[in-house]
């Protein structure tokens, strides 16, 4: 079995393979065919574009069946008439189209080799000439095979310069060959080209399964696939957002955007979903190829894309187990939380990462591309979704914590994410956990959390009766704004969610700068406490972070 060129390959799962000429050994005998049968023309300027087609052979080794093919199989003794140019001659034929009309251009799709003996065409007006062969260039066809000797005992005239005219190839065909002959083997020889390009397809799936087999990423396959067909391909979610691509520097439209990209061939991934994921092949020349040829290794990367969900899936309520465990600090002992992190199946000697991301709204686009992101980066992953949000726990990083991080943070720039690096205890990893669920509710974009936060000291603190202690401290202001209808708890809660400015906290209120002055004196007078020490304000800070603690 024949690999593929692993010169573009990253690094990671990156094959022993031989040059990427082996994928394409099953055009090489056609052309070499080709090469053989190139005779000596009739006359010297049909013996002239032979050298040149020869000389171009080994060019369209991938290329379907194009004119030059059939100028070059000498059973068929076909002439060429007219001056085409190199790349006219280039053009490909997608079948045969018998056609004995002065207007058959109804009946043809693009591409189409015209086969006609001039029955009914007995006129010799060079304008009716040119008005037929200016209509097969609006099609536009690839060539006119004419076949003289029934109707017409030589080509006539007019439609040699109305072809020369409108640079339609004019092929005569002599009256030893019929137009049956033609037309079977070119369909014979574009049977061979599907059988061919199908079989190419499986080894590209077989080249990709063994890759994959081997831990190989999305963008691995990718790279794998982008060897074949040397133009950019990408994987799409739901959303519309790139999961992975290859190579990295090409732009993709992406959101409401990418309908408007027509140079763009799309194949949905069986993915068993009602919402799949699709390959996407930005086509820099057009071609019918790709469908037979990716249809197979979609299949693999559909599997690819399913094990991080499948794994994930696995996990779901082991995770749910252990979230809920960790924010349960009234409930949950340090051994209920070592005894879920060990149903989990990770190692408890190994260090423990963790990402929480906000996948509401038009976040969810990301979902795809996270999950994606974690497993490529750490080799052990545990994943759930609870309430929009994304939390996995990461052991054992493929290249590296430092490359681990850079991978994570730079999935979307504007991702709410909180990354932590690894922890090296349970109690440490479940302060980290709460403490990261609380800053991405303020996150806009990607961030590393630090190693303690106030939120995870309320936590812990809350589950010792240190909420308890919270509530009957701020019971007489709550007594005193239900008793006389003032507002002296959201001042106190507003001025330290300001820092303690009072500017900011007066344009928030919308009061004037004496008026705050006095609620903060007559708070002190109830709670009994100076806000102008920094343990005063501290109290009331972690008073009120108690109290507001919601549980996750």
């Amino acid at each position: 079995m024949s690999r593929i060129s692993s010169g573009s390959l990253p690094k990671v799962c990156r094959p022993k393979a031989s040059p990427i000429s082996e994928l394409t050994e099953i055009a090489s005998p056609r052309c070499a065919v080709m090469a053989s049968k190139l005779r000596p023309a009739r006359n010297e300027r049909y013996y002239a574009y032979a050298r040149i087609f020869h000389s171009n052979l080994c060019r369209c080794e991938r290329d379907r069946m194009r004119v030059t093919d059939l100028l070059a199989e000498q059973s068929l003794q076909l002439r060429l008439e007219t001056p085409s140019s190199m790349k006219r001659l280039g053009r490909e034929i997608a079948r045969c189209a018998p056609a004995e009309h002065l207007d058959p251009t109804p009946y043809l799709e693009p591409n189409v080799l015209v086969l006609t003996s001039g029955i009914g065409m007995n006129f010799t007006e060079p304008s009716i000439w040119d008005g037929y062969v200016e209509r097969l260039t609006r099609v536009p066809v690839s060539a006119l095979a004419f076949a003289v000797g029934v109707a017409h005992r030589e080509l006539p005239k007019g439609l040699i310069e109305a072809c020369a005219r409108h640079d339609v190839p004019l092929l005569e065909v002599p009256t030893t060959v019929p137009l049956f002959k033609i037309n079977q083997h070119v369909e014979y020889m574009l049977q061979a080209e599907r059988i061919a390009l199908t079989d190419r397809g499986w080894r590209l799936a077989d080249e990709c399964a063994r890759l994959a087999s081997q831990g190989a990423e999305i963008s691995t396959l990718l790279a794998a696939i982008h060897s074949v067909l040397e133009l950019p391909v990408a994987v799409y979610d739901a959303f519309d957002s790139i999961i992975a691509q290859y190579p990295t520097t090409v732009t993709w439209r992406t959101g409401a955007t990418r309908g408007a990209q027509p140079d763009v061939f799309n194949l949905t991934l069986p993915m068993g979903l009602r919402n799949p994921c699709q390959l996407a092949v930005r086509l820099l020349r057009p071609s019918s190829e790709f469908e037979p040829l990716l249809t197979p290794v979609t299949s693999i990367l559909a599997m690819q894309l399913n094990r991080s969900v499948t794994v994930d899936a696995s996990s779901q309520q082991d995770m749910l187990r252990f979230v809920n465990r960790c924010v349960s600090w009234s409930e949950a002992t340090r051994n209920d939380v070592a005894g879920a992190f060990h149903e989990l199946g990770l190692s408890r000697g190994a260090d423990t990462a963790l990402v929480v991301a906000d996948l509401g709204g038009e976040h969810a686009a990301a979902a795809w591309q996270l999950r994606l992101a974690l497993h490529d980066a750490f080799h052990d992953v545990r994943v759930a979704e609870i309430d929009d949000r994304l939390i996995a726990l990461m052991q054992f990083p493929r290249d590296g914590i430092a490359e681990a991080t850079a991978h994570l943070l730079g999935v979307r720039a504007d991702l709410p994410l909180v990354l932590r690096e690894p922890t090296h205890t349970i109690d440490e990893l479940r302060i980290s956990l709460v403490h990261a669920l609380d800053l991405v509710r303020h996150a806009e974009k990607p961030v590393v959390a630090p190693a303690l936060g106030l939120s995870a000291v309320v936590a812990a603190a809350a589950g010792r009766g240190a909420r308890e202690s919270a509530h009957r401290f701020l019971a007489p202001l709550l007594e005193h704004d239900e008793k006389r209808s003032t507002e002296l708890l959201p001042t106190l809660r507003a001025w330290l969610r300001n820092d303690a400015q009072p500017s900011r906290t007066c344009d928030e209120l919308f009061i004037h700068r004496n008026s705050l002055g006095y609620r903060l004196r007559r708070i002190e007078q109830i709670l009994n406490i100076s806000l102008d020490t920094l343990d005063g304000k501290a109290t009331c800070l972690m008073a009120l972070r108690l109290v507001e603690l919601e549980p996750y």
